[in-house]
């Protein structure tokens, strides 16, 4: 029987696949870190500092917060423009 420290945890393989995936769906529109040490094809070291490098959790959390905020500033701005919107029950030019 091969040794395993602790059996109940997915293997690295599994853990990278699942976080690739995670990454993939959270890029569309959320604020992503760069992927690192996860890809075998490259081993390109990347930087540390500088526009290129990796956000932090932190940094992330504060930036999709930010997102969030001008996103609703910017529902509530046109919810402002665009007035009340009055249902009738009235179709006026539908062929219903």
């Amino acid at each position: 029987m091969p040794s395993r420290a602790n059996p109940n945890v997915p293997n690295k393989q599994r853990r990278i696949a699942s976080r690739k995936k995670v990454q993939k769906k959270n890029a569309k529109n959320k604020i992503t870190k760069n992927a690192r040490g996860t890809s075998a094809v490259t081993s390109t070291l990347l930087p540390t500092s500088g526009p290129g490098a990796a956000i932090s959790g932190k940094k992330a959390r504060k930036l999709q917060s930010a997102a969030n905020h001008a996103r609703q500033r910017a529902v509530e701005k046109a919810m402002e423009q665009e007035g009340e919107v009055v249902m009738t029950g009235e179709l006026v030019g539908e062929g219903i």
